[in-house]
């Protein structure tokens, strides 16, 4: 009796481990387009129990988790803190900088503020004239890449495409973590901060409607493909240390730079 609890007990305290350990590595490259020429260092994206990190190859990562956004600067050792509060009210503060900036535009001479306009308008589209409509379609159209075969979506800015992605159902990727949710909750985290920007907060919404992962996107300009694009290279369950979603030890809290002029 106490060998059939004993080995009960091992069991059940296996299948909690593992439970408790199972994420997802998610890894991307940009390439370009005819040559499959890989640009830049790979971006890596870690996701386990809600958790999630993101590391573009660079000196520091972003980490969400519990509602809260942690910027790691690996270069200086120190690291910014953001909750769903302090997103907005620094969105706040941008739009008030934003607003006052299109103010002094109104005492400019014409043709200087004829030139503000054209860079807000490339740089930031909606900042200088009224706000643009997003929309998201599937296309119908299907796909291959990198072995896996998936649906096409455009996204377009006042008609025009601006990106193509080929998704993948999340049923489809390795996992048993709810990467669906996740990824809708780091997309909400996101819209807050993203509304400092013109229709930053509409494009976001627009880009988690589409129903799926992007196994490739392919950012367009004037109606063509920019030469490069963001593909999926590796999706795979495994076991993440938690400490990958920890700040490292020693290193200093950062208070976010107060938002000035523009």
């Amino acid at each position: 009796m106490k060998t059939i609890m004993k080995t009960s007990m091992l069991l059940s305290a296996a299948l909690l481990a593992t439970s408790a350990a199972a994420g997802v590595r998610i890894e991307t490259v940009t390439r370009d387009i005819k040559t499959l020429a890989p640009s830049g260092t790979a971006s890596t994206t870690l996701v386990q129990d809600g958790a999630v990190r993101a590391d573009g190859g660079h000196d520091g990562v972003m980490i969400l988790k519990a509602g809260k956004m942690l910027m790691i600067d690996d270069k200086r050792k120190t690291y910014t803190e953001m909750d769903k509060a302090t997103m907005q009210a620094v969105a706040e503060k941008a739009k008030a900088a934003m607003s006052k900036m299109q103010e002094q535009m109104k005492q400019m001479p014409p043709e200087q503020r004829a030139m503000m306009e054209k860079m807000m308008k490339q740089n930031m589209p909606g900042a200088a004239d009224k706000p643009v409509v997003f929309d998201a379609k599937d296309t119908g159209k299907s796909d291959t890449v990198e072995g896996r075969k998936c649906r096409v979506w455009n996204m377009t800015r006042d008609g025009e495409l601006i990106d193509e992605m080929c998704v993948v159902p999340f049923s489809t990727l390795a996992g048993k973590e709810d990467m669906q949710k996740t990824f809708t909750e780091l997309a909400e985290a996101f819209e807050g901060l993203a509304s400092a920007a013109p229709n930053g907060a509409a494009e976001i919404r627009m880009r988690n409607s589409v129903d799926g992962y992007p196994v490739r996107s392919r950012p367009y300009s004037n109606g063509k493909p920019v030469g490069t694009e963001t593909v999926l290279k590796k999706w795979s369950e495994e076991s993440i240390p938690k400490s990958m979603f920890e700040v490292p030890s020693g290193y200093k809290k950062r208070e976010l730079p107060q938002m000035g002029g523009m």
